[in-house]
């Protein structure tokens, strides 16, 4: 198949062009209403699949998706400095193909489930920021942007088991997610900020009664692509951090565990109802937001990493009815 994708820009505003530098080159101002830019994109997909049999199957497929919509964060999480920009004259579709092939098989009377998948996606249009962009009360921010390139691959595995009392999934992902701009690491790959090379999630479910279910999930990933400061100098008083290579630190990895219990109602008529009993992190492990970088206030002149952590150990009852 194939979907047709349209966007236009239209006035009224003030759009400028840049040249590689961000240096303003002219301005033109457009009328409410006038169309100002469009852009027409074809995404074609299609999907293969073959069946050597009832229990063996192997599929491929390919798409293309276009994103008119991009967000501009220079943080590892999400931010009040984040921007949504549209596509302009200046910023182009994000184009990404994606290309996956896999194996799957049901054995033992369809009991249990296992796949294996790779894929490759490449990316076109890519932004991100320049090297000492500014951001804060910049009404031209599209100066400060840099366009390249990327590319994402990787292997999905996945095992699921789906008879008896006890029963769950498995699921693990070897993957990287990279970027590349020719002004930024030399012009060399460099991981995304959301790039996680491991992936990984268990889930079990004990089913023991018509009326108590128990449940828990346990995941692991590799921590989020970061920059971390190289060196520091002093100007005015002002403590100014140096940055070298784009992303080449990394955030300490997440882990959490999830742990439920459901109590089904004695149900009578349309009247339903059940119980449900969870604890969100039950480790309370204090995965990472955010990281930041602060002298130390007993030692100025040492530098320290404070770590910011949203959720702790989370208690919740719920009760859920219908009729």
């Amino acid at each position: 198949g194939a979907r047709l994708a349209a966007f236009s820009l239209l006035g009224p505003g003030n759009f400028g062009s840049y040249d590689a530098a961000g240096n303003i080159l002219s301005s033109e101002k457009v009328s409410d209403g006038k169309f100002y830019r469009n852009y027409l994109n074809l995404e074609p997909r299609f999907s293969l699949s073959y069946l050597f049999n009832e229990e063996n199957s192997v599929k491929a497929s390919y798409n293309r998706n276009t994103q008119n919509i991009h967000i501009l964060t220079n943080a590892t999480s999400s931010s009040p400095t984040d921007q949504y920009v549209l596509s302009s004259n200046n910023i182009k579709p994000e184009i990404a193909d994606q290309v996956a092939a896999g194996y799957f098989r049901n054995f033992n009377d369809n009991n249990y489930e296992f796949s294996g998948e790779v894929y490759y996606k490449w990316m076109q249009n890519q932004i991100d920021y320049r090297d000492a962009a500014e951001l804060l009360g910049n009404s031209n921010v599209e100066s400060e942007l840099l366009y390249g390139t990327g590319r994402a691959y990787g292997l999905e595995l996945f095992f699921k088991k789906k008879f008896g009392k006890l029963n769950g999934w498995v699921g693990y992902t070897l993957s990287r997610t990279e970027r590349k701009f020719a002004e930024l690491n030399n012009g060399n790959y460099f991981p995304a900020r959301q790039d996680r090379t491991h992936d990984v999630s268990f889930v079990g479910i004990y089913n023991l009664n018509k009326r108590w279910t128990f449940s828990s999930s346990l995941i692991y990933s590799t921590g989020n692509a970061v920059t971390y400061p190289a060196g520091k100098y002093v100007v005015g008083g002002q403590t100014v951090y140096y940055y070298t290579q784009r992303n080449a630190g990394r955030m300490p990895y997440n882990m959490r565990l999830d742990l439920s219990a459901t109590l089904e109602g004695k149900n009578k008529g349309k009247f339903q109802s059940s119980w449900n009993f969870g604890v969100y992190n039950a480790l309370g492990r204090k995965n990472p937001y955010s990281i930041e970088f602060i002298n130390d206030p007993n030692d100025p002149g040492k530098t320290v990493a404070e770590q910011t952590s949203l959720f702790g150990i989370i208690p919740s009852v719920t009760w859920n009815f219908k009729f």
